[in-house]
């Protein structure tokens, strides 16, 4: 004999929640030590670029030397095709290095001051309903790939980034979104730089 009635259907449960509290919380610490880790790259990129940099510095100067050397005995001797030709050569192989040393300049230049704020910023805007999985900098070019946990928190976390030192005067130019089987929602979110102080994400 059955002497129980349940009264309480499976609707009047409340819904399973995919995203708690502590995945969010595991979502969070994953964002910091993956910040913390890319800093760490950059840091280290940097030092490899600062050594190549005194490499090719100290190779500009023994090449800057041969070269006096060579026209002052070209000078002393009178013209020499030979020399001629060496000393060419010489100021073919002094202009190719002044160029890589300037790439890697400009590189050095973007690693130490390109991502170091960057990351700062992006930590001072750190949101629990959003992770990063993917940035890419471009020159004044900026890429964000990542998760959200609702998709009006994507629009509030892009006007908080407009405020940031990095991205101020940048244009969002675009953003897309996308929910694949079983994952949370992606975004993609895409920002150029302005000439104006004011950008419309779209």
């Amino acid at each position: 004999m059955k002497l129980r009635v349940n009264l309480y259907s499976e609707a009047l449960f409340p819904p399973e929640l995919r995203l708690s509290f502590s995945r969010l919380t595991k979502a969070s610490a994953a964002l910091v030590v993956g910040l913390l880790l890319a800093t760490m790259l950059v840091f280290a990129l940097n030092s490899s670029l600062e050594s190549d940099k005194k490499q090719l510095m100290a190779e500009k100067q023994r090449l800057d030397l041969q070269k006096q050397n060579l026209e002052a005995a070209l000078a002393a001797r009178g013209p020499n095709k030979t020399l001629v030709a060496e000393v060419e050569l010489k100021a073919q192989q002094l202009e190719l290095k002044q160029q890589l040393f300037g790439k890697l300049s400009q590189q050095e230049v973007l690693t130490s001051y390109g991502y170091s704020p960057l990351m700062t910023d992006l930590a001072s805007v750190a949101n629990s309903q959003i992770w990063l999985n993917r940035i890419q900098v471009n020159e004044n070019r900026y890429i964000f790939e990542g998760f959200t946990a609702s998709p009006e928190s994507v629009p509030l976390w892009v006007e908080r980034l407009k405020t940031t030192t990095t991205l101020k005067g940048h244009a969002f130019a675009s953003m897309t979104m996308s929910l694949g089987e079983g994952q949370p929602l992606g975004f993609k979110l895409t920002s150029d730089a302005n000439s104006s102080d004011e950008g419309q994400a779209k």
